[in-house]
């Protein structure tokens, strides 16, 4: 009897362990459903990565950032930025991504090249914006109409080595215009170029938007298009360290695609992308916003596509060597990974 009696205990445990693996225990893969004893399987959760990127400031070039981010298309692809910093100088802002603080950050290629001389290890990815978007104005009726009618000139640029100092005395180079005897060049604080044109210390001022179109309002003219010397010219670019490439590639693939989506919109929906513009410079007059980022899509500042091609790369480092920031060629393959783009 107590032979029998402790087999049936050992059925009933048997059983009881039996029923509680079949039964209704998720886990954390499953989930309970109406009826007993079924299970419904839950796809994993797609990971959200919340990041900060920096840019060297906030200004129109890197529009298609605030457009991935007004309209979506960041969240889309699970990226959630919980701030976007305003470094003040290119090296800053690719100083914020080499350690740590920054997934990403926005500016010219030529940091990358910077930084890895100096043991940084960076790519950049994709661009934002090309061509050269700078211009010259003047007052109008001043006849100023090709580089030889900049002579004995006096002309404001921003500070060097800001690329409307370097693309002013590299057309001046490439015309045979001497630096030191056939112009003057007074180099002011970024932003500060018109005040010094309009009050009559200067011919010639060297710009970019929304300052061209401010300078418009006020009844300057264009005197200079850089554009249409540069149409190939990677200014601003996606770029990000090696270690996040290889720690988290899905993340630098799902922000390549939201800006290439942001890219998409801006030519499909040029007024949607104005009002997004409006939105983002809220200090700035609505008319000079609108038309700043007209003339930047239709001088292909805002490319059609992200691809960082091999001449556009070249075009901004060889910009690089000519003011000397650059001593040596630097190979694309070194600072730049396209392998990104969809």
């Amino acid at each position: 009897m107590k032979t029998t009696a402790m087999k049936l205990i050992g059925l009933i445990v048997l059983s009881a362990m039996l029923l509680a693996a079949c039964g209704g225990n998720t886990g954390s893969g499953g989930a309970t459903g109406g009826n007993a004893g079924t299970t419904t399987e839950t796809a994993p959760a797609v990971q959200k990565d919340v990041i900060m990127v920096a840019e060297v400031y906030h200004n129109l070039l890197y529009l298609p950032l605030y457009v991935a981010k007004e309209k979506g298309f960041l969240e889309e692809n699970n990226i959630e930025i919980s701030s976007i910093t305003a470094a003040g100088s290119g090296p800053a802002a690719l100083a914020s991504v080499l350690s740590g603080e920054s997934a990403f950050s926005f500016h010219g290629p030529e940091h990358v090249s910077f930084a890895k001389a100096k043991g940084g290890d960076a790519k950049s990815i994709s661009i934002l914006s090309g061509s050269a978007p700078v211009w010259a104005v003047a007052k109008e009726g001043s006849a100023i109409s090709a580089p030889a009618d900049f002579i004995g000139k006096t002309i404001v640029t921003g500070i060097a080595p800001t690329s409307s100092n370097s693309l002013l005395r590299k057309l001046f180079a490439d015309n045979g215009i001497d630096l030191a005897k056939d112009v003057t060049i007074t180099e002011v604080q970024n932003g500060s170029e018109l005040g010094t044109l309009l009050a009559g210390k200067a011919d010639i001022a060297v710009v970019y938007e929304p300052q061209l179109d401010q300078g418009l309002e006020q009844g300057l003219e264009i005197v200079y298009d850089f554009t249409k010397d540069y149409p190939d010219f990677a200014f601003a670019t996606l770029n990000t360290s090696s270690k996040v490439i290889e720690q988290n590639p899905e993340l630098v693939r799902r922000m390549v695609k939201a800006l290439e989506q942001a890219l998409d919109y801006i030519h499909e929906d040029p007024q949607g992308t104005k009002e997004i513009a409006k939105k983002e410079f809220p200090n700035l007059d609505g008319t000079v916003v609108e038309s700043a980022v007209q003339r930047m899509i239709d001088s292909k500042v805002y490319p059609e596509d992200g691809h960082l091609t091999k001449s556009a790369f070249q075009t901004a480092i060889d910009m690089q060597k000519f003011i000397g920031n650059l001593k040596e060629d630097v190979a694309y393959e070194d600072m730049v990974d396209p392998s990104f783009m969809p």
